[in-house]
């Protein structure tokens, strides 16, 4: 079984649950994940999807491209007789290259509109929406399977938040926020020094609050100090620089006017759950945090052109000199005028259930509405149960595998 996907989003929010659920029912599968080239990539997909239970061994974007162009087979990787190659994100062309060579079908998950390649074998979609939006493609119903949504089904947590805090070693009293700056190292080389500064404001003016900064597998810990400290970038957002202190204890981050903020890599799931509120970028997060019902603030700090992933927003373009802030505000005008919303929530629900702000942006514009949100706590328990409704499916992965296990099964 071949997993392809492109982004650091896809990786953690597609590959890996549908390899642990592989692993757990499918335990003689060969697993391999290949990497297509994407302009949102973090360069640490292949290595993070390698460690995930049941994945013989993932392959980089360049090895693969070579594959497909003089079929030189990665390494260890040898064509069986029976095979199905699940196109999980990135540019589907890779997938159904990849199909064409090794012989097998294609199938393709999808949690938005996507066109109807003659090449894949089935749609696994999201929703009613996107099945109804393929077939006013031209897809036959019968290429099209609802399985619900796989981002959910990845949440690693089902606790209550006093366990959440009990196994963080949180006071219970305490109000806490999360921080979830993204999964790209230049991207939270931006908005971890953004977040630093508005977690320093809403210490202003908010007693008894706590800080919880959780750091994506793609980014690592290498170097902390030096990525929360990128002056030249930090000045562009208005940004608070930090100094990390390692002890006995979880790492913390320290800003300028002393706001500790602990730096959590393992326990994230269990910080969303511990949290009264979030701010977040665009992502799987979302969908996570919509899943467990965490009030959240989306933002998408553009200052830095390219740094901060936004759908419809191409990275190469805005990070061109001289012309990309150009491309980006043109990207940005676009966006809002279509009503698109950047969050994977709002998105299912149509409408605006978590706040989202987008473009030039100051610490401030995310401190007013952490504000608003923590001072009313009937807000919160709303927004909570609508994040909840617009979650979608759970169960994704098991559908997913089940629909896997029946084309394996006709190929013997």
């Amino acid at each position: 079984m071949i997993l392809v996907a492109g982004t650091p989003g896809d990786v953690h929010g597609l590959v890996r649950p549908v390899a642990e659920r592989v692993a757990a029912v499918m335990s003689v599968a060969d697993v391999w994940v290949f990497i297509s080239p994407s302009s949102h990539a973090s360069g640490r997909e292949a290595k993070v999807a390698s460690s995930y239970p049941g994945v013989r061994r993932a392959v980089g974007p360049w090895e693969f491209l070579r594959y497909l162009a003089t079929g030189a087979a990665p390494r260890g990787f040898s064509r069986s007789g029976t095979g199905v190659i699940l196109h999980l994100g990135g540019d589907l062309i890779y997938s159904v290259d990849l199909g064409r060579r090794l012989r097998y079908p294609v199938f393709a998950y999808s949690s938005r509109a996507m066109p109807g390649a003659k090449s894949v074998s089935l749609f696994l979609v999201d929703d009613e929406r996107v099945q109804a939006s393929l077939i006013a493609r031209g897809v036959a119903a019968e290429r099209i399977k609802l399985v619900g949504n796989l981002m959910i089904d990845g949440v690693g947590v089902r606790v209550g938040r006093e366990e959440a805090r009990s196994r963080l070693g949180m006071e219970q009293h305490e109000r806490a926020i999360a921080l979830f700056p993204g999964l790209r190292r230049r991207e939270v080389s931006v908005t971890a020094p953004f977040l630093f500064r508005a977690a320093e404001l809403l210490a202003r003016v908010e007693h008894n609050v706590s800080f919880i900064l959780c750091l994506s597998p793609f980014v690592g810990t290498a170097s902390l100090e030096q990525l929360f400290s990128h002056t030249k970038l930090a000045a562009r957002i208005d940004g608070a620089q930090a100094r990390v202190e390692k002890s006995a204890g979880p790492l913390e981050a320290i800003t300028t006017e002393g706001v500790r903020i602990r730096i959590e890599t393992v326990l994230m799931y269990e910080a969303m759950a511990a949290s009264d509120i979030a701010v977040c970028t665009p992502g799987p997060v979302c969908a996570e945090l919509a899943y467990l019902g965490v009030p959240h603030v989306v933002t998408a700090p553009l200052n830095v052109p390219g740094t901060v992933a936004v759908p419809g927003v191409s990275p190469l373009l805005c990070s061109l000199p001289f012309i990309g802030e150009a491309f980006q505000r043109r990207a940005v005008d676009r966006l809002k005028s279509s009503s698109r919303f950047v969050s994977i929530a709002n998105q299912r629900a149509g409408r605006m259930i978590a706040p989202e702000i987008v473009g030039r942006l100051r610490p401030e514009d995310v401190v007013i509405p952490c504000v608003e949100l923590l001072g009313e706590s009937a807000r919160r328990d709303k927004m909570s149960r609508e994040l909840r409704e617009a979650a979608g499916l759970a169960g994704a992965a098991d559908r997913v595998v089940q629909a896997i296990q029946r084309v394996v099964l006709s190929q013997q």
